[in-house]
């Protein structure tokens, strides 16, 4: 389900627009198009069912190491029901068990760049 405007705002993770190569179910990787420390939304033809939980790996350019964690489909922009035009069919996903080691290393990742914030 795509969250509402007023969920969306209240986020206390903002995402910020950024490339990163995104693999999940072992075979697939994709890049992604915003990520925060709570989420990514990754830009897909496959697109899997709402609530899906998976495993993904995060290969950030400042981490030796990717980052893996288990995550759940929050949300989908499917290419016949497109629910946010800004952005292309995909999935928004949840971190479910993101280390805090991990989210610091996102966090600093987005810190030195220069992202556009983006809601």
């Amino acid at each position: 389900m795509l969250p509402d405007q007023e969920s969306l705002e209240k986020r206390s993770d903002p995402r910020y627009l950024a490339r990163i190569t995104i693999c999940y179910e072992e075979l697939l990787s994709e890049h992604s198009i915003n990520i925060s420390t709570g989420g990514v939304f990754i830009g897909s033809n496959v697109i899997l069912p709402e609530d899906t939980e998976l495993t993904v790996k995060l290969d950030l350019p400042n981490s030796a190491v990717p980052i893996c964690t288990h995550a759940r489909v929050a949300w989908v922009n499917d290419p016949d029901n497109i629910k946010k035009s800004s952005l292309p069919p995909g999935m928004g996903l949840q971190f479910l068990t993101l280390s805090k080691n991990a989210m610091h290393t996102i966090q600093t990742f987005l810190d030195s760049g220069d992202f556009a914030l983006t809601w």
